[in-house]
Formats: structure tokens, sequence, C-alpha cells
């Protein structure tokens, strides 16, 4: 066979160097001395050659992919194929989970950006046995990806028709994803949509994570997708529950409940009896959503490690504070803790309230914004442990949000709109802070920048707290002064500005030119509008 292929080889190395010499030979004929009365017989002749050079360029290329399987297959050549399959298995995992994610909000805030995935396809076309490794591992083509309104949404469905037969048995990670904003955008319902789930699961199909994101609110088809879905999964194999209204408009529904037994007229009626819609919430251990959510006294809520309910867009629906904390008291393990609800109910005053204990509890972000009653107010019945805590609050702290400070460690403060409360305040309560977030909204003149206190004031023997980085955001007015001042009172060595563009000079006319900036401390990010804001990477926890 060898000595087949080095004939071959010789042979056709032969017929292609005459070839590219008589083609060059006519070439030279065509310019100098071919008669008129002969052109279109050229002309014939090049055309079907230029066919035959194509035809010709693709079995050199399956030749080619042949004696490339061959390579990559020799352990002598290609190192990586001495190991043993388990290990090569782990690579294929590790490469496939670590790749960008199809959905691309980096880069500025109002484009997005959807790209088709290389893994774990790519890997099975490497060589023989590469593809009988991946498709081997069942646990590479879990990730089901359904893709609506969009050029792309077609390959993803195919794709996601492909991985469900490789898949196995196993749970499925499926994930509808509506990017309507983006330069591809079509208007809604043409032409790539479909509201036929047949071909995704069928009864008792276990699923390990479900997941809806929209960029232009929730419609009748994205409602249908998660009926389908808990209607049709095994129970007890739910993980992680995902529904990110990116707008923050919602649509015709704001609770997923059963339709033997519902709380609210706008609920999404699940045709299970509550006992299996229950036993379905049951397993989860993670809920990230915004404007659809089980109802507030569902099992979904129990034994969670990560719970982030609403977010900054939107705060239309109610939760009282018995609820809040019911949920709270299910869930002692909970790692991380999102509110931007509507709290509309607080519990009496003369009503004593029980403390619960969240030793897990790392990320605490209860900066809703435009309420009747300020989230923070829940604080008062939290005790966290001593976990390194990140806290987000808005409006003017109170007395509860210093007493929780005192209980709490926090390495992270975000204050969103605080008002006239002095800063020093909550910083002397946070010995062990590292990152201190200003987020103003609006002109520097609408809060209070004291980060130390006066000379002479109560606290003036205190040292200024240190702080590692210090980011300020959507800050008018604030003067190359003051931010000098912030940098050395506290001793930062990150300064991160974010729609803040810093003045200079007594008349505050001129914006400061971005190398003075950058001069204040060893590292400055100075980033403007259109670009993300540095702290959403928080909610990403």
């Amino acid at each position: 066979m060898l000595e087949d292929v080095r004939t071959a080889s010789s042979t056709l190395c032969k017929a292609l160097d005459h070839y590219v010499s008589t083609c060059s030979k006519l070439c030279d004929y065509h310019l100098q001395e071919c008669a008129a009365d002969k052109t279109d017989e050229l002309l014939n002749t090049v055309a079907n050659e230029i066919r035959l050079v194509i035809s010709y360029e693709e079995k050199l290329k399956k030749s080619k992919s042949s004696i490339n399987v061959i390579r990559n297959s020799s352990p002598s050549a290609v190192p990586i194929s001495t190991l043993p399959p388990e290990v090569l298995m782990r690579i294929f995992q590790i490469v496939a989970d670590d790749q960008p994610e199809i959905l691309d909000t980096t880069n500025t805030p109002f484009k997005l950006s959807l790209t088709f995935p290389k893994y774990p396809e790519t890997l099975s076309h490497v060589c023989k046995r590469w593809r009988q490794t991946a498709l081997a591992s069942h646990s590479l083509w879990t990730q089901i990806d359904l893709v609506l309104h969009h050029p792309l949404g077609p390959g993803f469905l195919s794709r996601a028709k492909a991985h469900l037969k490789r898949a196995g048995q196993l749970p499925l990670d499926i994930c509808m994803i509506d990017p309507t904003l983006g330069k591809d955008y079509l208007p809604y319902g043409k032409p790539y949509d479909f509201d036929d789930y047949d071909f995704l699961i069928f009864t008792g199909t276990p699923m390990r994570s479900l997941g809806l994101i929209s960029y232009h609110g929730l419609h009748s088809e994205h409602c249908g997708f998660i009926e389908y879905c808990i209607t049709n999964c095994a129970p007890g194999t739910l993980e992680k529950l995902i529904v990110n209204d990116a707008t923050g408009r919602g649509g015709p529904y704001r609770f997923i409940e059963s339709a033997d037994r519902f709380h609210d007229p706008k609920t999404l009626q699940i045709e299970l009896s509550e006992q299996m819609l229950e036993c379905f919430w049951n397993s989860a251990s993670i809920l990230r959503l915004s404007t659809l959510y089980p109802y507030w006294t569902s099992q979904a809520y129990h034994r969670l490690t990560d719970l982030r309910l609403g977010s900054d867009k939107t705060q239309s629906v109610p939760i009282s504070e018995a609820h809040i904390f019911g949920i709270l008291k299910a869930s002692p393990d909970l790692r991380a803790l999102h509110l931007h609800l509507d709290l509309t109910e607080s519990f009496p005053e003369n009503v004593p309230i029980e403390t619960i204990q969240l030793e897990e509890l790392e990320s605490l972000n209860l900066s809703a914004i435009v309420v009747d009653i300020n989230p923070s107010q829940i604080l008062r019945f939290i005790a966290p442990g001593r976990k390194p805590l990140q806290l987000s609050i808005s409006e003017e702290p109170t007395d509860v949000v210093e007493q929780f400070l005192k209980r709490a460690n926090v390495t992270q403060l975000r204050m969103i709109t605080w008002g006239n409360y002095p800063p020093f305040k909550l910083l002397n309560l946070c010995p062990n802070i590292q990152i201190l977030v200003l987020d103003v909204w609006g002109n520097m003149n609408s809060v209070n920048f004291q980060t130390v206190p006066e000379r002479g004031g109560e606290r003036d023997s205190d040292t200024p707290v240190n702080v590692r980085s210090l980011y300020i955001l959507r800050c008018e007015g604030i003067g190359m002064i003051d931010l000098q001042n912030l940098v050395e009172n506290h001793s930062v060595q990150e300064l991160t500005l974010w729609e803040t563009y810093p003045k200079v000079g007594a008349d505050s006319k001129r914006n400061a030119y971005k190398p003075e900036v950058c001069a204040l401390c060893p590292v400055v990010n100075y980033l403007t509008r259109k670009e993300k804001s540095p702290v959403d990477n928080w909610d990403r926890f």
C-alpha cells in the first residue's frame, strides 16, 4: 500500500508539472499568435479547464484530509494521541466549557453579538480516534441552545437535534435566546421562529438547567417554551432556572403556577397538579429570574444557594416582607441573594422578628430603585457569617444598614444614590473593605461625598479606611481635586471611572485629559458611556 502511494504521488507530480507547463504555453500562444477564427474554440476549452481545475482542487482537499487523519492519529507525530480516552474526554470537556458564550453583550450596552459555537463539533472532526472519543462522551452534547428570530436560528436548531441524539440519557441544559436587538434584527415572527418543541424533550426527560434570555420582553412563544419544558421534564432533575427579560418590560404573566390552584390572575398556568409542579421545583438550587417567577410560597424557594429576583430595570412585581422572610428561612445555605422587587408590605412594628442565619452568604444586592419601601430594611433579620461579603445598597442608608455592617464582613461595597448620608460612616464600619463603588446617577452635588470625618468631628481620631479599588460611576461635576483627595485619603491603588468626566481648574469648564486622570494612581480605568458598566459582572457572581 505504501508503494502504491509513492507511485501515485510521483505520477501526480509529473502530471501536474506537465499540466502547469501546458497551460503556461497556451497562455503565451493566446497572447501572441491566436487566430481570430479559433477564439471560440479556445474560450470553450478554457471554460472547461476551469471547471476541471475546481474539481481537481476538491479531490486534492479530500486527499489532504485523509493524510491529515493518519498524521493526527499517530502518537509520534501528535503526542496527545497517547493519552487514555478518559483523559482526552476531560480535556474535551474543558475546551467545550471554556469557549465564549454564544451571546456576547460585553462590548457595548446597546449591541448584541451572536456567534455559532465551535465545540464540541470541531473536536469530532480532527481524526477518527477523536471522533470516537467525542461521541462516546455523552456529557459533551448536553447543551441545547435554541435561537429565535435570527439568521443563525436554523443552524442552532439542527445542532440541537444532533446534540439530543448524542447526549444519551444524561440531564440536558436547555436555553432559548431571543436576541432581536442585534444588528441582524428581523421583524418579530419572521421567519426564523418556531413553536413546535416535540423534538426537544418528551415526558420524563431529565433536565439539569432551563434558561430563557429575551431582549424584547416575554411573549407567548417564550412562555410556551417554558410551559412545554416544565410539563415534560422528569421530576427531581432541575438544578437551575434562568429567566432573563433583559428589557424589564415583562409579558402577559408574572407567576408560574399549577392550573389547579393559582394566586394571581397574571399566572402562566401549567397543566400539572400542584404536587407535581412542586416536585419539579423542589430539586432546584439556583434561581435567577426577572419578570416571571414561581409564586412566593412555592417549594421552588427551598434549599437554594443562589437566588436573584428581578433586575435594576424592573421592580413591578410586588413581594411582602413576610414572603421574603419565609424564602430566606427556607434557604439557610444561600451564597448569593439579589433582590430587585417592589417591597410593598413590611412586618408590623410591634411584631418580634426572628434572626435568620445565612452563614454562607457572599453576595447581597438590594439596590432596587424607585420603590415604596427600601429593600435594605430586610437586613434587620439577616445574620451573615464571616465570609467576605459583596454588598450593594441604594438610597440613604438607615440605622438598619449600619447595624448590619457591624455584623458582616463586607469587603466590597456599592452605594447608589445615597443622598445626604456621609459615606465615611459606612466605611468606618467596614474595616476589611477592599472595593468601594460610588454610583451617583447624577450630579456630584446631589450626594454627600464626605468619605473622611471633618477635623474636630466626633471621629476625628480615626484613620481613613484604605480602599484598594475605587469605582466612581455616572458622576457629573466631579473635579480633579476631588478625585485626588479621594485617592490620597484612602490609598487607592486602582481607580475606575465610568460615565464620569472630571473637571479641571477653578471654573471647572474643561474636562481633564486622559493622561491627567491616569496620573492620579497606579492603575486607572477611564471608561466612556459607550463601554459596559465595570460592575455589571457583580450580577454574574
